[in-house]
């Protein structure tokens, strides 16, 4: 695991990243100007053309920015690095323990891939600082060879060697350029494989493992947030808290598989009713929630009167043909209220669901009741 220097580096490389791209930019791009042999003795680190002829009489020519293929590589790894500035949010926000049974087995998981980012970061690093190494030495041979060519006293011989040197040069820095691309390209599919495992280990981190509905915690955060806009923009937000009547029961008579079937029923059920807007959630135990953003108590009440109605009508029975009898389930709803926060909410609709089961069950207890 990376510690305080893992930081440090990402800050250093992310400065020379910038710092590098800034001179790049700077640099004029004439990739492919048309030959000018008056170029060999004007050529610059800015602006590099130059002709000559080998001892063969071949036509040697060289066209080329020398700065373009780091400022093209330095660019790319600003992706990389601003993902990495961002990457420990990232993993906070994903490796909070759920509190359902697949947090263990996720938050594994989410350890897991964070080494592997760890490993794909310092490969990233790893290339930058060995690009702008070559490119100091690229640099030293350019201006080597600047010099030599710029020489007054400089003869043919010498200008053919150091051209020769020119291309040499150039070469490598092009065959480098494309490892270190490959490498580049490599370690961004790793990155996209981390991504679309990560965002599988948050879905393990928001669903409850049984119901597949959204955990507590995922409920209290979306409460929290839909509670605040609706305060900010004078909308509605309705509650339905529900609960299966005698789950205890249940579980004794039939065994936790059956009452773990009637769970996965019941959230099926309640799914079933609401719209992507809404929010279904594992309160805890048999206790359920529906968050109803711009939805008044009157359309909270029929919803959950639809749900109860439609749980009620069920036929159980176990495996073989004996039957289990009628299932119900109890429901409270409340509307947000002005100055109300989330808490407020979830307390005035628990209320009405005590109302519900001290009333005789299978019933909804709204705030008109």
């Amino acid at each position: 695991m990376m510690r305080l220097n893992w930081k440090w580096a990402v800050w250093s490389g992310a400065a020379a990243a910038l710092a590098l791209g800034a001179v790049f930019a700077a640099s004029p791009l004439g990739f492919l100007a048309p030959p000018d042999p008056s170029a060999l003795w004007t050529w610059s680190l800015e602006s590099w053309e130059s002709t000559s002829v080998s001892a063969s009489g071949e036509t040697l020519r060289i066209v080329h920015e020398p700065l373009a293929l780091a400022r093209n590589l330095a660019l790319a790894s600003l992706g990389f690095v601003g993902l990495a500035l961002s990457a420990p949010r990232f993993f906070e926000m994903f490796g909070r323990a759920s509190d359902n049974p697949a947090g263990g087995e996720s938050m594994g998981r989410v350890l897991s891939a964070r080494r592997q980012f760890d490993g794909e970061l310092d490969t990233i690093l790893t290339l930058v600082r060995a690009h702008l190494e070559n490119n100091q030495t690229y640099s030293a041979a350019l201006r080597k060879g600047h010099t030599d060519l710029a020489s007054p006293a400089a003869s043919p011989d010498q200008i053919r060697a150091a051209i020769i040197l020119l291309i040499a040069e150039n070469q490598k820095m092009l065959r480098e350029t494309e490892e270190y691309a490959r490498n580049l390209d490599e370690s961004r599919r790793q990155v996209d494989e981390l991504r679309a495992t990560l965002a599988e280990t948050q879905e393990l981190n928001v669903r409850d493992a049984l119901t597949q509905v959204y955990t507590r915690r995922y409920f209290d955060s979306t409460l929290e947030r839909e509670a605040r806009e609706a305060a900010e923009t004078d909308g509605e937000l309705s509650l339905i808290m529900a609960d299966i009547d005698h789950f205890k029961k249940i579980n004794d008579t039939h065994g936790h598989p059956i009452g773990d079937e009637v769970l996965k029923n019941f959230a099926r059920t309640m799914c079933s009713h609401v719209e992507d807007k809404d929010t279904v959630a594992r309160y805890g135990g048999e206790e359920f929630a529906i968050i109803l953003p711009a939805t008044g108590v009157a359309q909270a009440r029929l919803l959950a009167e639809r749900i109860r109605g439609e749980f009620e009508a069920k036929k159980w029975a176990i495996k073989g043909g004996r039957p289990i009898g009628r299932i119900t389930a109890s429901f409270g709803v409340a509307q947000l209220r002005a100055g109300e926060g989330a808490a407020g909410l979830i307390g005035r609709a628990d209320a009405k669901l005590y109302v519900s089961k001290s009333g005789g069950r299978n019933r909804v207890a709204t705030d008109e009741s």
